[in-house]
């Protein structure tokens, strides 16, 4: 089973400043320096500088002392440092899931860095800004501020910057579920972190691509890349950014069912979660948590973990980690048969879903990229221009030369650019004049279709009319010769009769299935003359064969005269015996068999004179066969056709 949780993508958290490994000398040594109650620019640079000790160190003084360098840099008008404290305050609120405050502070410091023209930490405060809304679910937005940072870092040639921001963009492709994008974006960046020896980097973009090949179901493959990751950030001493690695191995795991190294793994991110205070971490944790007891079946503690993951996400605005845990528990009260839960979990997940993944949203990114990568091509051109103006005197000749070349070469490119597109046009004229043409016919045939429909189903009705006053009638009529043709005349409407009712019930409108036709014609041919199958039994041996609407009513002309025959004269009294029908093909011909084992025909030449024989003879004839019969044993009547 595909584990569909977002899994934690642990983006780079890059700063403006060195490498946060301070030792505790250097801490002590900015304290010191705090502590002279010197409110200058050193002061500010000092706090800025403990306030990303702390930070990294999951310290909440982060915040406190950010907040001082804030109020120190405003007095002095110290914009440089006012817009990294902001910064740092930024982060702080990013981390503890307060994405307006850490946006508004990120606005803060985006200003104040427009004023000292520091690009550098513009590009920082892109990619964050980037990353808040990435978390928020707003991937457009997401992309917008990414791709912003790449292209300042490329201008400012930092080119392990520009990796990290590749790496976010392919988390937001791989949260909008296009993993080919994704893939290529992590591998582009784990390139550029292998050939720089950056470390800590490379064990961040291993464990997202990690997570592709989860989303893929690859999980050999996912647990390699993710064990990888965490082995190599554990050897590097970082606990805080072991969380994600770490989940990512649980869910690994739990994808392949090995359910006790998989909650170790978890219980172990969520402890780290806890103690560094990630929210999101937090509820990815407990979710993968929650699935291992559901797969145990102990429903009520996954019912604790993944309620207790949902406020957090709640809590937090965490709306991708909320949509997870919303539809995991819908499907547990689902099962459990509680019904107005699940509805009430089923329904914020479907509205969660609509706001993260919608087409508006997927095509605002591709147009974001589209017009990123035109930028790029025109800065690039505009920049070959420039080298060529350089060497414009000494290579005149050899560019009109180029130039000549170019125009004629252009000329007759537009020529063929103009050939295939007019083809192109006039192609796309005759294929829309056909599908007109198709769709008119179609039209015209289902009109048809329909049309053809309605009249065999009135001409039914018509039919079952004149049967019904024919039935009326006979019940007027004294003569009980005049009385047995009109009922003569009614089963002959009504054998032509359902013919017309199998063609209007029929999906092929040009074929009757013949087999369920005449057995439904020599039931009711019984039924008719309330003949009960305890004393004759009708033995039908019939084909699937194929007849047209003609032939079909022919064929059941004729049988209604023969078996109606057989009904009245050929078991008198209480006499017992079989009716027998059969039709097949015989290489090629067609055999219609109706026989009885009753008393036979005392005078066959009355039968020949007959009126119903008559009929049989006139209507073989116009099927191009032949009729014999024999009367020895009974009557035995085959048409051949």
């Amino acid at each position: 089973m595909r584990t569909d949780v977002v899994a934690g993508v642990f983006l780079i958290l890059h700063l403006t400043c060195v490498s946060w490994g301070y030792g505790q000398e250097e801490v002590d040594s900015l304290q010191q320096i705090i502590s002279r109650d010197h409110r200058d620019t050193s002061a500010v640079i000092a706090l800025n500088s403990l306030s990303k000790v702390y930070y990294y160190a999951g310290n909440d003084s982060s915040i406190v002392v950010g907040q001082k360098a804030v109020s120190i840099a405003k007095n002095i008008s110290y914009h440089e440092g006012l817009s990294k404290a902001y910064y740092m305050l930024g982060l702080n609120q990013h981390v503890l899931g307060q994405f307006e405050l850490a946006l508004s502070y990120y606005d803060s410091s985006l200003r104040c860095s427009e004023q000292t023209n520091d690009s550098t930490l513009l590009t920082y405060i892109l990619k964050q800004v980037g990353k808040v809304y990435s978390d928020k679910g707003d991937f457009t937005k997401a992309l917008d501020n990414y791709l912003e940072s790449l292209k300042i870092r490329r201008i400012l040639g930092d080119t392990l910057g520009a990796a990290a921001v590749l790496n976010n963009i392919g988390t937001v492709y791989w949260r909008q579920n296009n993993y080919d994008k994704a893939l290529s974006y992590y591998q582009q960046t784990l390139e550029i972190e292998k050939s720089m020896g950056a470390f800590t980097e490379q064990a961040s973009t291993l464990g997202n691509i990690g997570l592709i090949y989860m989303s893929l179901e690859d999980y050999p493959k996912a647990l390699n890349y993710c064990l990888n990751s965490y082995n190599l950030l554990d050897s590097l001493g970082e606990q805080c950014r072991l969380l994600y690695p770490a989940i990512n191995m649980g869910q690994t795991y739990l994808e392949l069912d090995s359910l006790d190294e998989a909650l170790q793994y978890l219980q172990t991110s969520h402890d780290l979660s806890v103690a560094c205070n990630i929210p999101e971490g937090g509820c990815q944790s407990l979710y993968s948590i929650g699935q291992i007891y559901f797969k145990q079946g102990l429903y009520d503690l996954a019912e604790q973990k993944w309620k207790e993951g949902y406020e957090l996400a709640e809590e937090y605005d965490l709306k991708t980690s909320k949509m997870s845990l919303a539809e995991s528990l819908f499907e547990l009260y689902k099962s459990k048969g509680a019904s107005d839960q699940a509805l009430h979990y089923l329904e914020i997940t479907f509205k969660l879903n609509s706001e993260l993944f919608n087409e508006e949203m997927t095509e605002q990114l591709t147009t974001l990229e589209l017009n990123y990568a035109f930028e790029q091509e025109r800065d690039s051109l505009e920049f070959q221009k420039q080298s060529e103006l350089l060497s414009v005197n000494a290579q005149l000749d050899q560019q009109r030369l180029m130039k000549y070349v170019t125009i004629a070469g252009f000329m007759i490119a537009l020529i063929f650019v103009f050939v295939i597109y007019r083809y192109y046009r006039l192609s796309q004229k005759a294929k829309s004049i056909l599908e007109k043409k198709n769709k008119t016919i179609s039209e015209a045939l289902d009109e048809r279709e329909v049309l053809l429909r309605e009249i065999h189903h009135r001409v039914k009705n018509n039919l079952q009319v004149v049967s019904s006053l024919l039935n009326i009638q006979s019940k007027y009529l004294n003569d009980e010769l005049a009385k047995k043709a009109v009922l003569e005349g009614r089963n002959r409407v009504q054998s032509m009769a359902l013919v017309h009712e199998k063609l209007y019930q029929s999906e092929n409108m040009s074929q009757v299935n013949v087999k369920e036709y005449l057995q439904e014609l020599a039931n009711a041919l019984f039924q008719s003359y309330d003949v009960s199958e305890d004393r004759v039994r009708l033995s039908s041996q019939i084909e699937v064969v194929d007849l047209s609407i003609d032939t079909t009513i022919q064929i059941g002309l004729i049988i209604n005269e023969l078996v109606s025959n057989a009904l009245k004269y050929a078991f008198p009294d209480t006499k017992q015996g079989v009716v027998s029908l059969s039709l097949r093909k015989v290489e090629g011909i067609h055999e219609l068999e109706v026989s009885d084992d009753g008393v036979g025909i005392a005078s066959p030449d009355d039968l020949l004179k007959s009126y119903g024989y008559r009929i049989v003879r006139s209507i073989s004839r116009g099927l191009g066969g032949t009729i014999t019969m024999q009367h020895d044993q009974g009557t035995f009547f085959r048409l051949t056709f």
